[in-house]
C-alpha cells in the first residue's frame, strides 16, 4: 500500500495577529498532531473542501509529527494511502484536520525582552488564552511547551474550526473567516495543489512537499512573552 508522505506544516496566518510589540522566531522543535488527511474535488476553494476523499485517519488520538527534524522536501511521516481515491476524478485541494494544540521549543525576543518557551512561569494555553512563556536571556534554557490557537482567533480563509475529523460540516463548525471557539478542538487546513491531480490506473504517485519553519513561532509582550503558533510555508505536489 502506497504511503502518503506528509510534511504537515501548520500554515497559521492568523489574520487577527497584528501586535505592535512582537517578534517571530524559528523554533528548534515544532510538533503538531494530525487527525486525518483528504483530497478535495475540483470546484473546491480556500474556504471549502468539496466531496472530501479521506486518504488516512488517526482518529481523535491523532498522530504527531516533529517538523523540525525533517529536511525540506522529505517526509515527516506517513499517514494514509491513495487506495480510496477513485480513478478519473479531478482533485484540486488537499485538506488536513489538525489539532489546535502544538508543542514547540523556541527562544527569541518579544521585541522588548528575551523570551523562551517553558521555564518557571510557563503554562499550557487554556482554550481562552494564549500560552505564557517566560523571560530568560539564555536560549539553551528553552524547553518544550504546549501552545494553542486560542478561542476567538480569526484565521485566514484557508482554515476554519471544526469538531469533526472526517471532513463533514457539523452544527458547531465555524465558517472560514469566523473566530474559532471552544466547541471546535480541530482546524481544517486547506492547501491548493500545484496542479490538479487525477489518479490513473497503474500509477501510484508520491506526495512531494517543500517547507520552511522560519518565523514559525511568535512571541508577544502584551502579557510577558505570550507564545503563538505562526506561519511556516508549504508547497505540495504529486510526483509519479
Amino acid at each position: 500500500m502506497n504511503k502518503i508522505f506528509l510534511i504537515l506544516i501548520i500554515f497559521l496566518s492568523l489574520v487577527s495577529f497584528n501586535k505592535v510589540y512582537s517578534a517571530a522566531v524559528t523554533p528548534t522543535s515544532y510538533i503538531n498532531t494530525v487527525h486525518s488527511v483528504m483530497l478535495c474535488e475540483t470546484g473546491s476553494s480556500e474556504t471549502t473542501c468539496l466531496n472530501p476523499v479521506i486518504l488516512g485517519s488517526e482518529g481523535t488520538t491523532g498522530k504527531s509529527f516533529d517538523l523540525s527534524s525533517t529536511t525540506a522536501g522529505e517526509s515527516a511521516g506517513g499517514i494514509g494511502s491513495l487506495s480510496s481515491v477513485p480513478y478519473g476524478k479531478t482533485f484540486t485541494w488537499f485538506q488536513v484536520i489538525l489539532n489546535r494544540n502544538f508543542t514547540v521549543t523556541a527562544a527569541g525576543s518579544d521585541d522588548t525582552a528575551a523570551c523562551i518557551t517553558g521555564g518557571g512561569d510557563a503554562s499550557a494555553a487554556s482554550g481562552a488564552t494564549p500560552a505564557d512563556g517566560t523571560r530568560d536571556n539564555t536560549a539553551s534554557n528553552a524547553t518544550a511547551q504546549v501552545i494553542r490557537i486560542p478561542d476567538n482567533t480569526t484565521l485566514a480563509n484557508h482554515m476554519n474550526g471544526t469538531d469533526a475529523i472526517d471532513g463533514t460540516v457539523t452544527a458547531n463548525e465555524e465558517p472560514a473567516g469566523d473566530p474559532v471557539d471552544g466547541d471546535t478542538p480541530y482546524i481544517k487546513f486547506r492547501i491548493e495543489l500545484s496542479a490538479p491531480f487525477i489518479l490513473k490506473p497503474g500509477r501510484m504517485p508520491n506526495v512531494q512537499v517543500a517547507f520552511d519553519l522560519a518565523n514559525a513561532v511568535q512571541f508577544d509582550d502584551a502579557a510577558a512573552c505570550l507564545v503563538w503558533p505562526n506561519a511556516p510555508s508549504v508547497f505540495i505536489k504529486f510526483v509519479e
